[in-house]
């Protein structure tokens, strides 16, 4: 066998031992994958939430800044639908009639659920029904924690104040800046949160619509003041 016979041989051999390397590889990740999934941890359904959720997010942020005009984004809080009840985001940016000063609010593009089983963590504790092992701050922070924001229906593209419909909301300036909520007298502001995790409806608790049984099933965005956010993972939580 001369050098080039060689040289052909050991270059077919060592293509063969990469490609089984990948297939091990690509093997272990797909077993991974299932058995996370078997012991419902909803990592699949968690991360597409939350590219979701991040898409939204600087969607929203964009439109402020290229409007100059308030932008949010807000998540349904209507707690006798259970279907929308913390699943359902849309954006808006805030319209005001130069001659009257009438206020609505445009709708950007099409509203969007969160994956299904996935819901936002309510910033109110007594909201949802949660294990003893639930961490700390694992609750959503708002742009405003006052959950009286309420619009009509969306007709033609535009909401108007004061309907039937609740919201939460995430809200941006009109340079594109996230508004952090009041301190409500304790000094610091605290930075928004939204924190969304693997859940259920909760038939016949009224005061807790959603029941989260899996501590470890979370994940969420910090966003930072002046622009930025950081992309919370189970770690993140205290």
């Amino acid at each position: 066998m001369n050098i080039e016979q060689k040289f052909k041989r050991n270059k077919i051999c060592g293509f063969t031992l990469l490609e089984l390397l990948i297939v091990l590889a690509v093997m272990g990740l797909m077993m991974g994958l299932v058995g996370f999934s078997l012991l419902g941890g909803g990592g699949a359904e968690l991360g597409a939430a939350q590219r979701e959720l991040l898409g939204m997010v600087q969607q929203a942020r964009t439109r402020a800044a290229l409007t100059g005009s308030e932008t949010r984004l807000i998540v349904n809080n209507n707690e006798d639908d259970e279907e929308k009840y913390h699943r359902y985001m849309e954006v808006i940016v805030l319209d005001t009639c130069a001659t009257n000063g009438e206020k609505k609010w445009l709708v950007v593009g099409e509203g969007k659920y969160l994956t299904d089983g996935v819901y936002f963590v309510p910033s109110d504790e007594g909201k949802s029904e949660t294990p003893a092992e639930w961490r700390s701050d694992a609750y959503s922070i708002w742009s405003e924690e006052d959950d009286k924001f309420s619009l009509a229906d969306s007709f033609k593209g535009e909401r108007k104040l004061n309907g039937d419909n609740d919201f939460r909301f995430l809200a941006f300036d009109r340079t594109g800046n996230v508004i952090f909520p009041d301190s409500q007298g304790e000094g610091v502001q605290k930075a928004p949160r939204l924190v969304i995790g693997v859940g259920s409806p909760n038939p016949g608790q009224e005061e807790k619509p959603i029941r989260f049984d899996n501590p470890n099933s979370i994940s969420g965005i910090l966003l930072r003041r002046y622009g930025g956010f950081a992309v919370l993972e189970l770690d993140d939580f205290e």
